[in-house]
């Protein structure tokens, strides 16, 4: 199902004190994507060393559950991080190579399952992992080279294919920690997009004006909420197999659906927070500070109430109408964000760069 484009519809403004947008887009850096991608940071350095517990000893239930733990928190720290999709993020690749998210294609599944049927060498360190495609470098990379399609740990270098295996995991782990390193630092210096985005001017070839700026962070932060609601929501409450729609949702393979979902939508409401959007409204938008919050814990509490996989939800009408529900949730929020939110702080746009995906 193709993406609708997301109209931001102008609420009657006149009269009103000029908006000041001069503290939202640092405000969003500084307070959000900065301490965001620390975690996230400190988070992924915990995976090479789960990697190589439950590969030296495959038949340790702790070791495995100990890396199912790892990547659960790795999922967690993704998602709340990739949902801004700007600045550092659209810099040197670093979105994909984080996760390579969406892939209606499946071109993850495609090219790993390609290199596990004839490995390259290359592809078991950081260096020479990082020249191959960005599908093979990710979470989600990691995630099917790591998890069976039962959602089991499948990591044991006792054989030559499971050595292979497990060195290209951990050049992953590798390559994600010092993604995220990169990201922490050019978020936290100002570097590359944000530091443009942070700077606005006539001679800026990304915003000429603070308000442009407001409008590019606004924008990749409704396409964050597009990807979860319109492009795993959506189309996993599509009528057909059960299974297969489940499979549609990024990390169900490893059981971490509900975490990216409700990781991400939690996530927007926290960087809406922390950027001060709705204080930089005029008096009559500041309602949407509870309204929005409201409807954004309502989904995410709903989500993390689930403790079945995915596809069971699916299949369980009574439970398939729950998410339904959490869905026509997450409209409301969209359309308080897209609509109202946007028309208080006049901000012009729609364009969706998941669009056509």
């Amino acid at each position: 199902m193709a993406l609708a484009a997301l109209s931001l519809l102008a609420v009657p403004v006149s009269a009103q004190p000029t908006i000041d947008y001069s503290p939202i887009v640092r405000n969003l850096v500084e307070n959000y994507a900065v301490p965001k991608s620390a975690v996230l940071a400190e988070t992924f350095a915990k995976l090479p060393e789960a990697i190589d517990a439950a590969c030296a000893d495959p038949a340790s239930a702790e070791k495995k559950a100990a890396f199912a733990n790892a990547f659960r928190e790795s999922v967690d720290a993704y998602v709340r991080v990739a949902v801004l999709r700007f600045g550092a993020l659209a810099d040197e690749n670093r979105l994909e190579r984080l996760a390579f998210i969406p892939d209606a294609r499946s071109v993850v599944r495609r090219q790993v399952d390609r290199l596990m049927a004839k490995p390259d060498p290359k592809a078991t360190k950081p260096e020479g992992l990082r020249e191959k495609s960005v599908a093979l470098q990710g979470l989600s990379a990691l995630e099917w080279v790591a998890f069976s399609s039962h959602g089991d740990v499948v990591l044991d270098g006792s054989s030559e294919k499971g050595a292979f295996a497990c060195g290209y995991a951990g050049a992953i782990a590798a390559r994600l920690t010092n993604t995220a390193e990169n990201l922490k630092e050019a978020y936290g210096k100002g570097e590359g997009q944000t530091g443009l985005l942070l700077s606005p001017s006539p001679e800026n070839p990304l915003v000429k004006t603070q308000k442009e700026a407001v409008e590019e962070v606004f924008n990749a932060l409704l396409t964050g909420l597009a990807l979860l609601r319109d492009q795993v929501l959506e189309r996993v409450l599509e009528q057909s197999d059960p299974r297969a729609r489940a499979a549609r949702a990024p990390f169900s393979r490893s059981g971490n659906e509900f975490v990216y979902l409700a990781g991400g939508l939690g996530a927007l409401g926290e960087a809406i927070a922390a950027g001060g959007f709705v204080e930089a409204a005029p008096e009559d938008g500041r309602w949407l500070s509870g309204s929005l919050s409201f409807e954004n814990k309502l989904a995410v509490d709903a989500l993390n109430g689930f403790s079945e996989p995915l596809s069971a939800v699916l299949g369980d009408e009574k439970a398939r109408r729950r998410l339904e529900v959490i869905a026509l949730g997450t409209a409301n929020f969209r359309d308080l964000m897209g609509k109202q939110l946007a028309g208080y702080l006049e901000l012009s746009g729609g364009f969706n760069a998941l669009d056509g995906d």
